[in-house]
């Protein structure tokens, strides 16, 4: 059995008494009556549009709905809720109440996390056209200077031609990077552009692009784009492989071709090339492979090349322009130029090694010269010899002399170098000293002997005679000429003295 009724139609605002008895099988029990008159009113509808108007720093998510607790009723349709805790999310609902009852809730809040106030973003700092074509225009911006105070939800962008006033959105749904292309443009018109930030607050203010941009396919010249961790120099071991991926744009798509520096691709090389990357890749290296690589692009807006350096880690290249001279009886000189190929590590030194007719080869000295001096060799024995480099990795292949050499003095003819000699004359007064000074070689050491017309010369306190291994220098004091008379004597005079040298069979001669 209820307790309660609902008593319906009512005339408003009219006061009532009511009286309630309660009635059994026995009949119906004396009344009892309210103690005061009702007004008839009814109760209030449910809160509509409950919004949210602020938030600081203080909420609390619990699961289960909590009555806000007043001192006094809440009059007003604005109500500042405390004591929350930050960075939690709230819903809120009201109920509305008066003498009747209490409404239905208000429809629940969009959740609302307590956090100090914000406001809506800054628009992007900078926007840049970053390509163009026929159809389409894409740009690139940075994010606004200021956020808010909350994170930025993503990006509107809107559109309109260069004529026009009226902006369109063009992307549906946020863009949430900061770069986007707008397509199905029409050919050669010219177009504005301007993005908005959104956050949790609502839209920032939009920021235009600086100027119009035409949809029109743009050319550009070839550019190279390698990240700042890509080596110019690579290095691989004997047997590795190397690639060299090289990222390129440019409009139209640049051609690119490879080519080894003084040198050809070995035919281990390949070659992949799309439209914007090309890749070399090296299989299986020697140290055939060391050397510099160039990549060249190129289309009808310019042109571009990089080059690159491979170094393979192998044994050194057999040593160059290997000869023998100064040989004499028990000693020879052998020289050479570097390989041309290091293996890409540097030479340490050289090992040469000698006795022919045998199959040992014997180590007969090393350096670290393009140069090494072979002695205490057997006279009249024939050596053949050899050298080789060395770095890290090992020796290289031997390069041999051309011929092999026998190990004896050399017979060269005496020759006299009289080119200092201004057509071989030297003149000087009477009483004056004069030197000559003379070049020679030959082979075994010549011997020098200096005569005046067919008369040795002897040294003497005007004449010195100075002989070393390949020079010889006479010096003579108080020159004179003398005169002949019938009685075959003669003064001297003050005249010019005339002195011709010249070689004669190794034998230096002068004539006055």
């Amino acid at each position: 059995m209820e307790t309660t009724y609902v008593i319906d139609e009512l005339s408003e605002k009219a006061s009532y008494f009511f009286r309630v008895s309660a009635e059994n099988e026995n009949g119906v029990g004396d009344p009892c009556n309210t103690a005061d008159c009702v007004k008839a009113t009814e109760k209030p509808g449910p809160i509509k549009d409950l919004a949210m108007k602020d938030s600081s720093k203080t909420s609390k998510k619990t699961g289960r709905w909590l009555k806000v607790l007043t001192r006094k009723p809440i009059v007003e349709a604005a109500h500042r809720v405390t004591h929350l805790t930050e960075d939690v999310e709230y819903e809120f609902r009201v109920y509305a109440v008066n003498d009747a009852g209490v409404s239905n809730p208000s429809n629940i809040s969009m959740p609302i996390k307590c956090a100090e106030p914000t406001e809506e973003p800054d628009g992007p700092s900078i926007i840049n056209v970053t390509d163009t074509t026929n159809t389409s225009v894409s740009l690139e911006w940075t994010r606004p200077g200021y956020d808010g105070g909350m994170e930025v939800q993503g990006y509107i962008i809107e559109m309109c031609k260069a004529t026009e006033e009226e902006w369109r959105r063009i992307n549906e749904d946020l863009c949430t990077v900061t770069k986007y292309t707008a397509t199905g443009l029409e050919t050669g018109a010219e177009y504005k552009f301007r993005i908005i930030a959104i956050n949790a607050i609502g839209k920032g203010k939009p920021k235009e692009i600086s100027e119009p941009v035409k949809a029109v396919d743009r050319l550009t010249a070839p550019e190279i784009e390698i990240d700042a961790s890509f080596q110019q120099t690579h290095i691989v071991k004997s047997g590795g492989s190397v690639c060299l991926r090289i990222a390129f744009k440019g409009k139209p798509a640049p051609s690119a071709s490879w080519v080894k520096v003084d040198g050809e691709l070995g035919v281990m090389a390949d070659v992949t090339t799309t439209e914007n990357v090309s890749c070399l890749t090296l299989e299986n290296c020697t140290r055939n492979d060391s050397g510099k690589y160039t990549l060249a692009l190129e289309n009808s807006s310019g042109s571009k090349s990089t080059t690159f350096t491979v170094k393979v880690l192998d044994t050194p290249g057999a040593p160059g322009a290997f000869k023998v001279k100064d040989v004499n009886r028990g000693a020879l000189t052998l020289t050479w130029e570097p390989p041309l190929n290091d293996g890409g590590a540097r030479v340490h030194h050289y090992l040469v090694e000698k006795p022919k007719g045998t199959d040992k080869w014997v180590v007969a000295g090393t350096t670290k010269n393009l140069t090494h001096t072979v002695e205490r060799l057997t006279e009249g024995t024939e050596y053949e010899f050899r050298v080789k480099a060395k770095n890290d990795a090992g020796f290289s292949e031997p390069k041999e002399a051309f011929s092999s050499v026998i190990v004896k003095e050399p017979r060269i003819e005496p020759t006299a170098d009289l080119s200092g000699i201004t057509n071989q004359l030297i003149t000087c007064k009477t009483g004056a000293s004069f030197e000559i000074d003379v070049p020679f070689s030959g082979r075994p050491a010549p011997k020098v002997t200096w005569k005046l017309e067919e008369m040795r010369l002897k040294e003497t306190d005007r004449v010195s005679i100075k002989t070393t291994k390949n020079r010889t220098t006479l010096a003579v004091k108080e020159s004179m000429v003398r005169a002949v008379n019938s009685r075959g004597m003669g003064e001297p005079k003050e005249t010019v003295t005339a002195v011709t040298v010249q070689e004669q069979r190794g034998t230096l001669q002068l004539f006055s």
